[in-house]
């Protein structure tokens, strides 16, 4: 079957692009010497280029200098330190150790990337810690959050159940953690867009309420603005959540909790190119679950957006074999099965997925997601022609 053309949107981050193998060597280099001053000349023969070859590299795959991205892994790294600090550190320790030399340039820096002192964030920290004064809680807030992420990212009615009940609890034990309220609201908005549940209206402003809040309580914590970022998403905050995006890939670059909502951000915005590259990068960050099913959906996704029904139906079915829950996904290989011609497969499909998502109709399928009209509108068709209810 033919490829319809992809579409004219072209919205290509810096930061997302794939990067040349001398590149890639550079920067894989680089990580390994955060503390240590590099020569443009050392780092260039890493790389096997011509030092002018290699910013101009830079520039183009990374939108910055070799200087300007050594920087910005070093301050995420001191803020890492920073809040972790043991009680005898200090910032000037902290900064020698990420690389800085000359403490009033990390101090503008910092401010500059995280908008506070580094001393400010050295205080806040521990003063967080001795004020509570309930490790034993915060520990077990932290320990259900982090048992909510699995079930988070299956995407799935009952995982989206669990993972509320972990994270409410959470929220009890421990008010001020951000991280809990950020896997709430992301959770809440999966219920509203993925029609768990028959209450989307009421979930969604839930999802928008709790974002703001883990946002007020951590608003340079990379993690929980990705997850924030997810949540604006499915709530069609689109514009916000690439800000929240992009700010929480500045904090933590190689996070792949941040990559893959970058990603799945692009495809939402029909730039076909973009989310494949940051989607691929992803699964070189973390190729196994719960985030890989989410990335070969995503990716499955964005083939559909480009007239590639095969491939989209291949990577979908993939995705949706590992995590049976994110039985929303067979929405899209359905009509990716109608739209390319295997109308009896499609059919069958559909009737496995109609026992699955129950109230699933085509007019409620085109209003699910904020992907760009085409898509949705082929999405319709293709389930109609699959025998999914119109209304």
């Amino acid at each position: 079957m033919g490829e319809r053309p992809k579409q004219s949107t072209h919205r290509e981050p810096a930061s997302g692009r794939d990067v040349p193998e001398g590149l890639a060597r550079a920067l894989e280099w680089l990580n390994g010497r955060l503390e240590e001053p590099v020569p443009l000349e050392t780092l260039a023969a890493v790389a096997g280029m011509r030092p002018r070859t290699l910013e101009a590299q830079f520039r183009r795959h990374l939108g910055t200098t070799p200087l300007g991205w050594m920087r910005r892994l070093r301050l995420a790294r001191a803020r890492q330190q920073l809040l972790s600090a043991a009680r005898d550190a200090n910032v000037t320790d902290v900064a020698m150790a990420s690389g800085f030399t000359q403490l009033g340039r990390f101090a503008a820096y910092y401010r500059q990337q995280f908008g506070e002192l580094p001393s400010q964030t050295l205080k806040a920290a521990r003063s967080g810690r001795s004020a509570r004064g309930q490790d034993d809680i915060d520990d077990e807030a932290l320990r259900l959050s982090w048992r909510a992420m699995a079930s988070a990212f299956n995407v799935g009615p009952a995982a989206c159940s669990a993972a509320i009940a972990d994270v409410e609890r959470a929220q009890e034990l421990a008010p001020q953690l951000a991280l809990p309220k950020a896997i709430a609201a992301w959770c809440w908005s999966q219920r509203a867009a993925h029609n768990f549940d028959r209450t989307p209206e009421l979930d969604r402003e839930r999802s928008l309420r709790l974002a703001a809040e883990a946002r007020r309580l951590a608003p340079h914590d990379g993690l929980a603005l990705s997850l924030c970022a997810g949540a604006m998403t499915l709530t069609r905050r689109l514009a916000d959540a690439d800000r929240l995006i992009e700010r929480s890939l500045a904090i933590e670059p190689w996070s792949p909790w941040g990559w893959v909502r970058r990603g799945w951000l692009s495809a939402y915005a029909g730039d076909d190119d973009g989310a494949l590259r940051e989607l691929r990068m992803t699964l070189r960050l973390m190729p196994f679950e719960p985030v890989r099913h989410l990335i070969f959906i995503g990716i499955g996704c964005v083939h559909f957006n480009a007239g590639r029904y095969e491939r989209a139906v291949r990577w979908i079915e993939d995705g949706t074999a590992a995590v049976p829950q994110s039985y929303w996904a067979d929405r899209v290989a359905v009509a990716g099965a109608a739209l390319m011609g295997a109308g009896a497969e499609a059919r069958r499909a559909a009737v496995a997925l109609l026992r699955k998502d129950k109230d699933l109709t085509v007019e409620m399928a085109r209003r699910a997601w904020p992907f760009p009209p085409s898509f949705m509108n082929r999405l319709g068709d293709g389930l109609l022609r699959a025998g999914v209810p119109k209304r």
